[in-house]
């Protein structure tokens, strides 16, 4: 199999290895190609040299701030759809987003809940 010209890139940013992994190879059966990163450099490195067209973030890890860094990926590629993911109920965490997070730097929260159907969830998403 062929693989097309521009696959869609998709970044997972979690500090739960296991569940980075399943996404990974959950995404890439589906075709989509996939990056793991759990640290800053990593994630910025990835950012800057992929042209990454999603990136899943989990909003609390112990050595990385999910608001801070969703911004340094805006900057880099405003484009790149930044999608916050939490085991928390969505009403608490949109009201956290409300209070912290500015326009244009999280496009989008889930419940990691929401991810049970990740290919098509992904691909629905790339396609707002």
């Amino acid at each position: 199999m062929q693989a097309p010209e521009h696959q869609r890139r998709v970044l997972i940013i979690d500090d739960d290895i296991i569940l980075c992994n399943v996404f990974k190879d959950i995404l890439e059966h589906n075709g989509f190609r996939t990056f793991i990163a759990q640290k800053e450099e990593d994630v910025l490195a990835i950012v800057s040299q992929e042209s990454v067209d999603l990136v899943y973030i989990d909003l609390e890890m112990p050595d990385l701030n999910s608001v801070d860094i969703s911004n340094q990926i805006k900057k880099i590629n405003p484009n790149t759809m930044v999608v916050l993911i939490s085991g928390y109920s969505r009403q608490i965490v949109e009201e956290e987003m409300n209070l912290k997070i500015g326009k244009g730097i999280i496009d989008k929260f889930l419940d990691k809940g929401d991810l049970y159907n990740l290919p098509s969830v992904t691909e629905k998403l790339l396609s707002e």
